[in-house]
This record gives C-alpha cells, structure tokens and sequence, in this order.
C-alpha cells in the first residue's frame, strides 16, 4: 500500500475515531440506575425496563440492517446517532415507569442503526483502501477511543447528577447530536454504494448466509455464549458494588476505571490475536472469567478486580469476534449480515441476563456468575469438539472466492 494511500485512510480514521469518543453516552452510565430509582421506580421496575434494551435490540437489528444496507453505512450512523441523541434528552425528562420502558427499548432500536453499520462501514472503507489488514488495531483502536470517552465523562457524569439530575443526559445527548454531524463528514464506502439496489431477497441471502456457512453459525453461538458472561456481570456491578460499601455518589470513579479498561481490552486485542490466535483466545478467555468467578464467590473482596478483568476481556473477545465474522462475510449486504449476528447475540445475552438474576435470587450474584462462567466453558469445550469453527480455514471475503 503507498505512502498517499495511508494519508487519506489517516484523516478518515481520525474522524471516526472522533465519531466513537463523541457518541459514547458515558455521562449516563453511573447514574442512569439510580435516576430510575429516585423517579420512583423499585429494582423489579427497573430490571423490565432495561430488559425493554434487548427486546428493542431483537425488534430492530434485521430491518435496520437492511435499511443499512439500502441507505448506506455512514447514514444508518447518523440516524442512528440522532436517535440516541433524543434518547438522552427523553431519559432526562422520564418520570414514570412506562417512560422508562419506553426509552430503553427505544435506546435498543436506534443502537441497532449503528450495530452492524459500524463494523460494515469501517471494513468497507479499508476495503476501498486495500488496508483490510489494519482492521483489528483500527477496530480495536475505536472501540477504545469510545470507552475512554465514557471513562472521562462517566466521571464528570456522576458529580453533575448531584447538582441537576438532568444534566448528564442533556450533555450525552447534545454530544451524540455533534457527532452525527461528524458522521456527514465521512464518505460512503464503494461496496455500500452498490447496496442503493439492494433488494428484499438480497437481504435473506446476507441472512442465510450467517446459517448456511458452517465455520460463521458455530463461530456466531459459541462467541455469543463467550460474551454473554460478561454482559451478565454487567448487571450485578451496581448491587454488589454497594452492598461492599460505595454509595450512589461514589459509582462515577468505579464506572469511570471499567470504561479504562475496557479501552485496554479492546486497544491490546490486535496484539494479543497475534500473539496467542483467535481460537486460543476463545479458550482462555472464558477459562480464565470463570476461574476468577469462582474466586470471587467465596472471596468477596475479588469481586471488584473481576469486574475490571471481565470488562476487558469482554473487548478483547468482542474485537476479535469482529474481525473473524468480517474476513468471512461478503461486503455486499455485509450490514445486514452483522446484524443478523448482533440478533443472536442479544437473544443469548437476554436469556442469560434474565437466568442471571432468577439464579442470583435463589443464591448470590457472584455464585451465579461462577456457575454461568463454567457453563461457558463447558459450552465452548463442545461446540469445539462438535463444530469447531477454528479447524480448518474458511474463505475470507467470500465474494473473492467465487
């Protein structure tokens, strides 16, 4: 690749890294929890309105995946940013039950616009670059941008609470609106400006494709089953982090060095994909979440750098899943595609979140996070030696094979 090549790639990926530090809502993240409280809602009320996140998630992944296709990558990214735009603004101003359920799930559906149409236009773009090869430490990159972005303002989230309980949620939101702006200022990558014709029947093959390619089906459940573990652990860092001694006023530091390292995770997935592989990650991985789990449900004291290892390891596994999913799929429908996968991902992150907090009820949270641990390992011990998606190389970029 010459050296005029990587100066136009250079100017587009610092303004998507500037897209990603912009929307990532992080003013939210420490507060939003205990806004729904003081609004008068109990923990149950609370529990079904953020479960609302997923059932919009599961509404929407296909159709905006589609529309993502039809539209182009980068405007599925701004409506989708628009959309979590007027998110923060509702969130600001609900005061009952029904508005809570109502901007959860709508936070569910206007994610979904950017889900697959992140990944799609960021591989897209280097294709049109011949700098595929770069996708991991850029992707990687990005994400962390994003979760550093969160880290800082999560901090500064937590202290504007106290002074006016809107405050948090009209900066997200005025924040994201900025960077739908940054949005318009990225091209359209070459492969989704052939997807204005993209048809409904085009759409079911993108779709089936996920099904029918063996190494991508087994591939999409066993890192479902992978991410669901620390997408569970996401749910019980609040109660257990209060019931060890922080207070509501206290989470914005906590939330603020999970951000961090979740930027370190997925910053160190390209390195540590070269370093150790793919398919020996998806085996350690999970390993080692569980081991600690274990630890930390009869170490109580563990539990805080559990939640920080399982922050990481959550990017790390979700980065490399990426790019293994992206060499795999065609660029033709590839949005619709990805979202496909982030349907199936969100189905087994609801079941497990939901199985999650009946097993905590009857036990502790950190005992049902160990068991769920275990299970995940069990799961990938299978699935590698029934289906293994790592056992033998599968065409990458599909349309290149025909």
């Amino acid at each position: 690749m010459s050296q005029h090549t990587y100066s136009s790639i250079d100017s587009l990926i610092i303004r998507f890294y500037s897209y990603r530090g912009l929307t990532s809502g992080g003013f939210v993240y420490p507060i939003l929890t205990v806004h729904a409280l003081a609004q008068g809602l109990d923990l149950a009320g609370v529990g079904l309105a953020a479960g609302m996140f997923f059932a919009g998630t599961l509404l929407g992944e296909i159709p905006t995946g589609y529309v993502g296709d039809r539209i182009g990558r980068r405007n599925s990214l701004f409506v989708g940013s628009v959309l979590i735009s007027v998110t923060h603004f509702g969130f600001a101003f609900a005061d009952s039950l029904a508005g809570f359920v109502f901007f959860w799930g709508f936070w569910g559906l206007a994610a979904t616009f950017r889900s697959g149409s992140t990944d799609a236009w960021l591989y897209d773009t280097l294709t049109d670059h011949e700098a595929t090869e770069t996708y991991t430490r850029v992707r990687g990159r990005a994400t962390g941008v994003f979760y550093a972005s969160a880290a800082i303002s999560a901090l500064v989230g937590g202290a504007l609470y106290e002074n006016w309980s809107a405050l948090p949620f009209l900066l997200a939101g005025v924040l994201t609106a900025i960077g739908a702006l940054v949005v318009l200022t990225l091209p359209e990558p070459a492969a989704s400006r052939t997807d204005q014709g993209f048809s409904l029947r085009e759409a079911r093959t993108a779709l089936v494709s996920v099904v029918s390619n063996r190494t991508v089906r087994s591939f999409v459940i066993l890192s479902g089953i992978v991410l669901a573990v620390p997408e569970t652990v996401e749910v019980f860092v609040q109660p257990v982090a209060l019931s060890i001694g922080f207070r509501p006023s206290t989470l914005g530091p906590l939330y603020a060095g999970l951000m961090l390292a979740a930027a370190v995770g997925s910053s160190t997935a390209d390195a540590i994909g070269r370093r150790i592989g793919v398919g020996r990650w998806f085996v350690v991985g999970p390993t080692m979440l569980a081991v600690v789990l274990i630890l930390a449900s009869s170490v109580h004291a563990v539990a805080l750098p559990v939640f920080f290892l399982s922050r990481g390891a959550n990017t790390v596994t979700d980065t490399l899943g990426s790019t293994f999913v992206n060499d795999r799929v065609a660029s033709h429908g590839r949005a619709t595609t990805l979202s496909g996968v982030s349907m199936v991902h969100a189905l087994v992150f609801l079941v497990g979140r939901t199985a999650g907090g009946a097993v905590a009820d009857v036990t502790s949270p950190l005992v049902a996070l160990a068991g769920f641990g275990c299970l995940a390992v069990g799961a990938v011990a299978v699935i590698r030696a029934t289906a293994d998606p790592f056992s033998a190389r599968s065409p990458v970029r599909p349309e290149q094979a025909d």
